[in-house]
């Protein structure tokens, strides 16, 4: 603590007095009655929780359910309208983000909180810089480097600290951001016992770098607490000891997690068990005799993916797996015309084959869903209305004189919020406001107010509850009943196995194996872990090591 400044030191709202009075049968927080309002709509109802010292505390809900709300509230980056918190038995009001930390309450966002063009080190500490000043108010930057440098080696990170951050891929930047809430407030700032609060930290993970973080959990408990959301039902059962179910705002139960199954959570989160057809195989179509509707061939981008040949029927959903680093995200940008390949064309029913271009293939009836929803999908300070509506400005939404048709704008987002069950006041509400469910849904809406033929879609539930992702895949079988081509990019390996006719594996750019999917013959994930994992036929990618142990850690 003798680093920390006095005026941070001042900040903090206990005594060491009071500390020594704690006790491990003291909760180091207590919410009481926290309400919040947004207008009309109350997104958190007298909500009572306690995390034990030493303890992790999960707590699951859907979307909506009002768990980013209560983080937000406990991390100052919004105040509650009514109730309190308290921090080991004196109540806090912080204000601010940065005050929460210095109080001992850090903080793991839904969305990478990174700048991704400064060093590795600089996000560790950034608003730290105070403790790393030398005479004239220098910073010791060399001092920065080597406290960054023991967080990440704490951590069990492989990293280097003075690399640029975007030079990580983005489950590393994810671990990035973990080491940073989990560690900076003991190691830099002092405090004895941080509650850090996660929210999804998981869903941008690569297996391997989920054991990591589970590892550094454990470790963190020896000396913290943790409360841990996340829309994966058995990490939370496997981790944690009490799991608080939030529904509407309203805490509707707190169980012992060794008590507990996914089952009852479940029921407990949605108001109904899950179904057992959760991937509604039995709708899945047979499109063996069904036109090819998107063809691309040749399709390459110079270090992403490499003379990338494929073709998607009416009604079929074409899966692409693969590891983070096999260029299968990249692809969807280049096939979808979003970030333009070097070479190779895209054929689109009967229209012939063309360089793909976002503009042409939007027209011609083309959406593409992005993995990171706030950064590439939406303006969330902006209305949901603007958001549903902005790839069709210049063609349904205008007149021929380029006059907005307004309410025909806010009609079709009405009309959107009820087909997709959105839970939004109106269709005026900024996009900001809503859960990461609901802003997934407002992404998908985009495109259903089009002519649909192909929609190309990147890991379509991160971040989606158990619910809304079966309202999602419904409404993916509800496509291709229309006879809609869907792409579908995603890490989920069940989602993946679940929802395709057939799966393309790529492995450092290329496609390496196609895998027929039919319901009565799904692969197994431990098939396609190893493909992903194996040298194809041609050579490309090389067997990595250990790669056995790999597919048994996943798959057990």
């Amino acid at each position: 603590m003798d680093n920390v400044p006095t005026a941070i030191r001042e900040k903090r709202v206990w005594s060491g007095e009071t500390r020594l009075a704690m006790n491990d049968s003291t909760p180091v927080l207590r919410v009481r009655n926290l309400t919040k309002r947004y207008g009309d709509n109350t997104v958190l109802d007298r909500v009572s929780i306690e995390v034990g010292r030493h303890e992790i505390v999960g707590i699951v809900g859907e979307n909506g359910a009002g768990k980013t709300t209560l983080f937000n509230i406990l991390s100052g980056v919004v105040e509650a309208d009514s109730g309190q918190v308290e921090l080991n038995g004196e109540e806090i009001d912080p204000g601010d983000y940065h005050s929460a930390t210095l109080l001992g309450i850090s903080r793991v966002f839904q969305e990478q909180a990174l700048i991704p063009n400064i060093k590795v080190y600089e996000n560790l500490l950034l608003s730290h810089e105070a403790l790393f000043t030398r005479a004239l108010q220098l910073i010791d930057s060399g001092k920065m480097i080597a406290t960054a440098e023991a967080i990440v080696r704490e951590g069990g990170l492989d990293i280097d600290v003075t690399r640029r951050t975007s030079d990580y891929s983005f489950s590393k930047r994810q671990l990035i951001e973990i080491a940073r809430a989990c560690l900076v407030p003991s190691m830099v700032l002092g405090i004895e016992h941080p509650v850090v609060l996660l929210d999804e930290p998981t869903a941008a993970l690569e297996k391997s770098d989920e054991e990591r973080f589970f590892d550094l959990m454990k470790r963190l408990k020896t000396r913290g607490s943790l409360v841990f959301v996340s829309h994966r039902l058995t990490e939370i059962l496997e981790v944690c000891d009490t799991v608080y179910v939030l529904k509407d705002g309203k805490l509707v139960a707190r169980l012992r997690a060794a008590e507990a199954n996914e089952r009852m959570l479940h029921g407990l989160m949605v108001g109904r068990e899950r179904d057992a057809d959760y991937y509604h195989e039995g709708e899945q179509r047979d499109v063996s005799d069904q036109a090819v509707v998107f063809q691309t061939e040749g399709l390459s981008s110079a270090g992403r993916y490499s003379n990338i040949s494929l073709e998607v029927h009416a009604g079929e959903v074409l899966g692409i797996g693969g590891l983070l680093d096999s260029g299968k995200s990249e692809f969807g940008k280049g096939a979808a015309g979003i970030v333009a390949p070097d070479r190779g064309t895209v054929t689109l029913g009967a229209h012939p084959a063309r360089r793909p271009e976002v503009r042409d293939l939007v027209g011609k009836g083309v959406g593409y869903v992005p993995a990171e929803r706030l950064t590439e999908g939406m303006i969330s300070p902006f209305p949901l209305a603007w958001n549903v509506t902005m790839a069709s400005g210049g063609d349904i939404f205008a007149n021929r004189l380029g006059i907005w048709r307004n309410q025909h704008e806010i009609d079709v987002a009405e009309r959107s919020i009820e087909l997709l069950n959105i839970k939004a006041d109106n269709a005026k509400v900024p996009c900001e406001r809503l859960s990461g469910g609901n802003q997934q849904k407002v992404v998908l809406a985009r495109w259903l107010c089009r002519q649909l033929k192909v929609l190309i879609l990147d890991n379509p539930t991160r971040g989606v509850d158990a619910g809304a992702k079966e309202e999602i895949y419904q409404l993916i079988r509800g496509l291709t009943a229309d006879g809609v081509a869907v792409m579908l990019i995603t890490d989920d390996l069940l989602e993946l196995i679940g929802l395709s006719n057939r799966i393309a594996i790529m492995q450092h750019g290329r496609v390496t194996k196609m895998v027929p999917a039919a319901p009565d013959g799904k692969p197994s994930e431990r098939q396609l872990i190893e493909l992903m994992l194996s040298s194809d036929a041609n050579g490309a990618g090389g067997r990595r090591p250990q790669a056995t142990e790999y597919v048994e850690a996943v798959v057990a």
